[in-house]
């Protein structure tokens, strides 16, 4: 891609938003408070985010879902990120149950998880990234 394509633009805010969510997911799990639920909801944002900007990258417009299993589906057969990303597609259940009550798009919400699930996610999650970043062709 050229520099200062709109490809690369588009890469680029997809990358930032990736960014604000990690670093959503780091507050939720060290800040003051801990929130790991909420650190959950943004280990799936930022997983969906991850796939958007891959898709971005391959030329396929995504979505506006949050289905994680759909993104990858629409990755091109047998890219090398799908099956990291697949192994991540449970975080999908977090995506309402840290934030509304009761039952709603699930009807039965998942246990809070852990800190240390949730860091263990995060690792996951940034080796993704790092991986997705040189998949692109960018610093890490």
């Amino acid at each position: 891609m050229g520099s200062g394509s709109m490809d690369d633009k588009a890469l680029q805010a997809w990358l930032a938003v990736v960014e604000r969510d990690m670093k959503a997911i780091r507050n939720n799990l060290y800040g003051p408070e801990p929130e790991p639920s909420m650190a959950a909801y943004h280990c799936q944002q930022a997983v969906e985010k991850l796939l958007k900007t891959v898709l971005v990258a391959t030329g396929v417009m995504p979505p506006k879902s949050h289905d994680l299993d759909l993104l990858i589906a629409r990755l091109p057969t047998e890219h090398p990120i799908a099956p990291r990303a697949r192994a991540l597609s449970h975080l999908v259940v977090f995506l309402s149950g840290p934030r509304y009550p009761g039952p709603g798009i699930f009807n039965d919400p998942p246990d809070d998880p852990s800190v240390e699930e949730v860091v263990g996610w995060l690792g996951e999650i940034e080796s993704l990234r790092a991986d997705i970043l040189r998949f692109l062709g960018l610093p890490s």
